[in-house]
C-alpha cells in the first residue's frame, strides 16, 4: 500500500514538473529583431544584433534558456554563438529575468561569409532546462539571405598602366668648338681649321641644310682675351678674335646655304674661365692662387699678386692661360621626327627602322586595340631588354581579354622593374583579379601619383575591407560600375542611378546593377528587363537566383523564367 502511495506521489511530481516545463511554449518571429534587417556581408564577415523580448510572466524562476542563432544554407547548418538566460531563483551566472516582468536582450553574432549564403535562413534555437529535465522550443526564423552586393566590384573594369616613352617629335641639340689663338693673336691657323671639333661643326651645318629633317636654330659666338696684359689690350684682342669667328661662320654658311641667326660678343678677360680651369689643375699653388681671386676683384690688382707667385704663374703661362686664348663657337639645331602618318606606315611595314621610343609612341596614334598589340609585340622582339615594351605588351593583351597572357607579361616587367609604378600597378590589378586584396594593396601601395587610374582600383580594395566612405571617396569621379556599386552599399539609390547613365562602356553587370537599383525602386519592370540582359552573363543569371536583392521576386514565374 505504501509502495504503491509512494509510486502515485512520484507521478504527480513528474507530471507537474512537465507541465511546468510546458509553460514556456514557443515565442513569437515578433518577440525578436535584427539589426540590420537584412543580413549584410561586410569585408568578408557578417555581423547583426539580435534583440529578443521575453514577454510577462513567461520565465519560469528555476529555468535556463539557452539561445543558439543557427544560419542554414545549402542544406548545412552553422551554429553561431549561443547566449544563455536564467530566471531569478536558478543557479548559476547566466544573466537573469524575471517572471513577473519578463526582459530584453540584445546578442551580437559574428561569422565568416561563405559561397553559398546568399541564399539563406537565420534561425533561433531554444534549449528550456529546469532541474533535470529539459526540452527544446520550436524554432524562429528571424533573417532571410545575406546581401553581398559588395562582391560585385571587379578589377576587370579597371585599365592597365601603359608605362610612356620619351619620344620627342622635335629634338634640339648643340654642336660646340673653340679655336684657339697665339698670344696677342687674332688670325686663325690653319692647324685649327683641321680640328674634329671645328670640322664637326661645320658638317652640322652642312647636314641642316641638306636634312629636310635638320633645321640651324641659331648661331652664337663669344670671343675671349686671357687675363694677363692690360685691359685696353685685352678687350682689343677680344673684339678682334670674336670679328674673326663671326667671318669665319658667315663663310661656312655661306657656302652650304644655310641660314640662322648669329649672335656675338666679346669678354676682355675670362676670369670666370681661368678660375675654372685653375680648379680643375693640380697646379701645387692652386688654393693659393684661387684665394687671391676671391681677395681682389681688381683686374690689374688680381695679376699683379698672381704674378707674384713666379713659380705658379709659369705653369698657368703653359697649362692656363693658352686655353683661355680663344673664341667658343655654338650651333643650335632642332631635328624633326616623323609625322604619325609616316611612324604608323613604318610600324606596319619596317618596325626595325624605329627606335624603341619611336615604336612605343605609334602604338599610342591608334585607339584599336589589336593594332597597339602587334607594335608592342614588335617593339618586345626587338627591344627584349626595355621593361615597358613588356609591359605595354601585356597591357594591350590584358584589353584584348588574354588576362593569362598578360599576367605572364606583367610578372616579366616587373621582375625587369619592380620599382616603376606601371609594373606595380599592373600587378597589383592581377592580385586583385586572384581576390588577394592584401597583396594587391602592398603593390598598388607603391603608385602614389597615378591619379585617378590609382583611386578607381583603390576604391575596389576599400570595397572589399568594409570602409565604404574611404571607397566613396576614392571612386567619386568615376563613372563606373564599380563606382555605382560603393553608393549602392551605402544605400545611395539617387547617385548609383546617375551615375548608372553615365558608365561608358557599359556591359551585362551594368544591367545587373540597375536591376539592383529597379529592385530597390519597386520598379518590377525595371529589374525583369535589366536582369533580361544581364542573364547573358551565366554567372550574373546564376547569381540572380539567390541575389537577396530579388528575395521578392522569387516566386514570380517571370523572374524563374529569366534566371533559370
Amino acid at each position: 500500500m505504501k509502495k504503491h502511495f509512494l509510486l502515485a506521489i512520484a507521478a504527480l511530481l513528474m507530471a507537474f514538473s512537465f507541465m511546468s516545463c510546458k509553460k514556456m511554449g514557443p515565442l513569437a518571429t515578433d518577440y525578436f529583431k535584427v539589426d540590420p534587417p537584412v543580413l549584410e556581408a561586410k569585408a568578408g564577415k557578417v555581423e547583426a544584433t539580435i534583440t529578443g523580448t521575453f514577454p510577462e510572466k513567461y520565465f519560469k524562476k528555476k529555468a535556463t534558456v539557452t539561445i543558439t542563432p543557427v544560419l542554414k544554407y545549402n542544406g548545412t547548418e552553422e551554429k553561431l554563438q549561443t547566449v544563455a538566460f536564467q530566471g531569478e531563483n536558478a543557479k548559476g551566472n547566466n544573466k537573469k529575468v524575471k517572471y513577473q516582468s519578463g526582459g530584453t536582450y540584445t546578442h551580437r553574432v559574428s561569422f565568416d561569409f561563405k559561397p553559398g549564403m546568399e541564399k539563406s535562413e537565420l534561425y533561433l534555437q531554444f534549449e528550456v532546462q529546469e532541474g533535470s529535465k529539459s526540452k527544446s522550443l520550436p524554432e524562429v526564423k528571424i533573417a532571410d539571405g545575406i546581401n553581398c552586393t559588395y562582391m560585385l566590384a571587379k578589377a576587370e573594369n579597371l585599365d592597365p598602366a601603359f608605362a610612356s616613352d620619351q619620344f620627342q617629335r622635335s629634338i634640339t641639340n648643340q654642336q660646340e668648338a673653340d679655336i684657339k689663338f697665339l698670344i696677342n693673336k687674332a688670325d686663325i691657323r690653319s692647324t685649327e681649321l683641321k680640328k674634329d671639333e671645328l670640322l664637326a661643326l661645320t658638317n652640322k651645318l652642312k647636314e641642316a641644310t641638306s636634312n629636310q629633317g635638320s633645321t640651324i636654330k641659331d648661331v652664337e659666338i663669344s670671343g675671349y682675351a686671357s687675363p694677363e696684359g692690360s685691359l685696353n689690350t685685352n678687350t682689343s684682342l677680344a673684339e678682334k678674335r670674336e670679328k674673326t669667328a663671326v667671318e669665319y661662320i658667315n663663310k661656312q654658311m655661306s657656302k652650304f646655304k644655310a641660314k640662322a641667326q648669329v649672335d656675338s660678343k666679346y669678354t676682355a678677360e675670362d676670369w670666370d674661365g681661368f678660375q675654372k680651369l685653375v680648379s680643375q689643375s693640380s697646379i701645387q699653388d692652386k688654393e693659393l692662387i684661387l684665394s687671391v681671386l676671391s681677395q681682389f676683384s681688381d683686374p690689374d690688382q688680381r695679376e699683379t699678386e698672381i704674378r707674384k707667385l713666379s713659380a705658379a704663374f709659369k705653369v698657368l703661362a703653359t697649362d692656363v692661360l693658352p686655353q683661355l686664348r680663344r673664341s667658343k663657337l655654338k650651333v643650335s639645331y632642332e631635328i624633326s621626327g616623323k609625322t604619325d602618318e609616316q611612324l604608323l606606315a613604318a610600324a606596319k611595314s619596317n618596325p626595325s627602322s624605329l627606335s624603341v621610343e619611336e615604336l612605343l609612341f605609334t602604338a599610342t596614334l591608334t585607339t584599336d586595340v589589336n593594332t597597339k598589340a602587334d607594335i608592342y609585340a614588335k617593339a618586345a622582339e626587338l627591344f627584349p631588354n626595355d621593361w615597358r615594351t613588356i609591359n605595354n605588351l601585356g597591357a594591350a593583351k590584358y584589353l584584348q581579354g588574354n588576362t593569362a597572357e598578360a599576367e605572364k607579361l606583367f610578372s616579366k616587367a616587373f621582375d625587369m622593374n619592380s620599382s616603376a609604378k606601371e609594373t606595380n600597378f599592373n600587378w597589383g590589378v592581377v592580385q586583385l583579379k586572384k581576390g588577394d586584396v592584401k597583396l594587391a594593396e602592398q603593390f598598388l601601395g607603391k603608385c602614389a601619383g597615378m591619379g585617378a587610374k590609382l583611386d578607381g582600383a583603390l576604391g575596389i580594395i576599400y570595397l572589399y575591407k568594409g570602409d565604404y566612405a574611404a571607397a566613396n571617396k576614392a571612386l567619386a569621379e568615376d563613372k563606373t560600375n564599380n563606382a555605382v556599386i560603393a553608393k549602392l552599399v551605402v544605400k545611395d539609390v539617387a547617385s548609383a542611378t546617375t551615375i548608372l547613365k553615365q558608365v561608358k562602356n557599359p556591359n551585362a553587370l551594368t544591367s545587373y546593377l540597375k536591376a539592383i537599383v529597379a529592385a530597390r525602386t519597386a520598379d518590377k519592370e525595371g529589374v525583369f528587363s535589366n536582369l533580361k540582359d544581364a542573364a547573358k552573363d551565366p554567372e550574373l543569371k546564376k547569381r540572380a537566383g539567390v541575389d537577396i536583392e530579388f528575395a521578392k521576386y522569387n516566386t514570380d514565374p517571370a523572374f524563374s523564367g529569366i534566371v533559370k
